[in-house]
């Protein structure tokens, strides 16, 4: 008797525990997206955008170009600061690289001049800022993100990142007709 007793306290401590890890909210599988890989998807993707804003600021042809490139820089870097001051905070990891296809990405861009460059960056902003708009709207939702503060972010720069998106869209139809 004893000995089942024992079993049932057993399997009931096992079952509690198992119950108390899986409503840690950070893995919470009610939600759409973990913190973690949200700040990852996030910085890596701003830390791109940063970059190759850098590299029209030097390479492009045309004004417009030029001065996109540094609204990406201006805007991604202060986002950026943003989001490592709250990762911080919450100690998640920030990506302090670029993800392995934005680093492809680069290097192609790297590689071009002149219009070729204008044509293909501005292809390239409108494809990454519709991968962006898409993360912080999902981020953004009630059901996206576990943290309230980092679902608030996602929320807060979403406007610029739609006008982004937007201006990037314009850009690129003038180019690439």
């Amino acid at each position: 008797m004893k000995s089942t007793f024992n079993k049932i306290n057993l399997v009931l401590l096992l079952i509690t525990t198992i119950a108390l890890v899986s409503c840690k909210d950070d893995n919470n599988q009610d939600y759409a997206v973990s913190n973690q890989e949200f700040v990852t998807r996030a910085s890596g993707g701003n830390n791109f955008e940063v970059a190759a804003g850098g590299l029209a600021m030097s390479k492009a042809e045309k004004a417009e170009v030029k001065h996109y490139g540094e609204h990406m820089v201006t805007d991604h870097t202060a986002a950026g600061l943003e989001l490592k001051s709250l990762a911080s905070q919450k100690n998640w990891s920030i990506s302090e690289g670029l993800l392995l296809k934005d680093q492809a990405m680069l290097a192609k861009l790297a590689g071009l001049s002149g219009n070729a460059f204008d044509r293909e960056f501005m292809r390239i902003m409108v494809q990454s800022h519709q991968e962006t708009v898409a993360l912080f709207e999902t981020g953004s939702s009630p059901m996206g993100l576990a943290d309230a503060d980092l679902r608030a972010m996602a929320s807060s720069k979403l406007p610029t990142l739609k006008a982004h998106l937007q201006e990037a869209i314009v850009l690129n139809a003038g180019l690439n007709p």
